[in-house]
């Protein structure tokens, strides 16, 4: 949900349809509600509602289809346009949005991203502005308490923000991170991540190095999800990848039905057949911790 122009088609599509950042640009309005069903994790099914953001379509959805449209909402994904002309206009309609979604699904989660955060060049800056998103949503949004994002398509923070999204999605995620982490010790692996299949967005995470940077593994996602798509237009499929030096050894594989891993292994002694054995063992055990 958001105003027209503030970029939900475009992150949807980049994140779902496999489109590049510059594809997107070809994209128009979306007209009323664009309907998709997308399965993730193998059998979760995401049916997204992309909402348009023209104001007839505006007033439709909370008058005469507000019972339709915010009822039976498991997560409600506000977008704001960083650029609007009018920033309290889009504070007053993201608070008729809560306001129906508390009347029909209450316990809906929301987040909330703000879009095209890379017309903010200096960190500092950025950081600044969203803190002004983050201060005045957690005085208006009640009992919702969302969680704000700042997102451009153009770097990986849309992958961080939709990698958060979805992780709270997956109904026996602790399960599978306790899994994952026993599976990263087991292999004197230093980072072991769990990617989805069709989308590559980071799933959970296990790693022995407590100060990974923020974003690193979504950067990661990003890289490899462009790769695959620069295969895909020369007629190639993308399988597997592996970089072998003096520092590290990576690897990245398919893992379950709905899943890649990628392990990195930083002792010399490690034979890499060997981890890759490693990884070829515990897919049965995963496959069946993964059924959702």
């Amino acid at each position: 949900m958001g105003r027209s122009g503030a970029g939900k088609t475009s992150m949807r599509s980049l994140i779902f349809s496999n489109y590049s950042a510059h594809d997107t640009r070809r994209l128009g309005a979306t007209i009323d509600v664009e309907h998709s069903t997308v399965q993730f994790m193998g059998d979760l099914s995401l049916n997204i509602w992309d909402c348009g953001g023209q104001h007839k379509y505006l007033e439709n959805y909370l008058n005469e289809q507000r019972e339709n449209i915010f009822g039976n909402v498991e997560v409600l994904i506000y977008v704001f346009d960083l650029e609007t002309a009018s920033r309290e206009s889009e504070y007053q309609l993201y608070d008729e949005c809560l306001q129906k979604l508390g009347i029909y699904s209450k316990d809906a989660k929301v987040y909330t991203l703000v879009h095209k955060m890379d017309k903010v060049p200096d960190p500092e800056q950025k950081e600044a502005r969203l803190e002004v998103y983050r201060r005045a949503l957690a005085e208006r949004s009640g009992m919702f308490k969302p969680e704000v994002f700042g997102t451009s398509i153009w770097d990986f923070s849309l992958y961080h923000a939709w990698s958060q999204i979805v992780h709270r999605l997956v109904p026996n995620m602790s399960t599978i991170e306790r899994h994952l982490e026993k599976f990263r010790a087991l292999t004197d692996a230093c980072e072991v991540v769990l990617f989805e299949r069709a989308t590559f967005l980071v799933v959970c995470f296990a790693t022995s190095n407590e100060t990974v940077p923020q974003g690193r593994f979504m950067t990661v996602s990003q890289a490899i999800k462009t790769y695959r798509n620069r295969c895909s237009n020369v007629q190639e499929s993308f399988r597997s990848f592996e970089i072998h030096n003096k520092n590290y050894t990576l690897f990245i594989e398919p893992f379950t039905k709905s899943t890649y891993i990628l392990v990195i292994t930083s002792d010399p002694e490690i034979e890499p057949a060997v981890t890759k054995a490693n990884i070829k063992a515990a897919k049965p055990h995963f496959q069946d911790k993964l059924m959702i």
